[in-house]
């Protein structure tokens, strides 16, 4: 039987391959902003990259989490802290490495 977490956790990497699917057929973003329909349309590609930092950081943090659990279980205090310290670390360089790809979307210059 699927337990409640990895049940969550299927559907939200479920929810992540839908998304990334339907936006092979986007259009590039635009090199500078001309007027006010590139600057929503900025606004709304950061928006959709900083909810994918938030979820795929969210996932991490659940996995860390479990996996911590299961080293308390497996091998006592010290497994889960070992455990929690590795995944927190890659944790962060989720977190990382998806706000520098929102701020890549935000970074637009206006045009001159």
């Amino acid at each position: 039987m699927i337990t409640s977490w990895r049940f969550g956790i299927v559907l939200v990497l479920g929810a992540l391959g839908c998304g990334s699917r339907s936006s092979k057929g986007a259009a590039s973003p635009p090199t500078c902003r001309n007027d006010a329909g590139d600057t929503v349309e900025v606004g709304a590609r950061t928006g959709v990259e900083g909810a994918k930092t938030g979820v795929k950081t969210g996932v991490e943090g659940v996995k860390t989490f479990g996996s911590a659990t299961a080293g308390l279980v497996e091998g006592g205090s010290d497994e889960a802290k070992e455990r929690w310290k590795e995944g927190s670390a890659q944790t962060k360089q989720t977190a990382k490495s998806g706000g520098a790809e929102t701020k890549r979307e935000a970074d637009i210059p206006r045009c001159k």
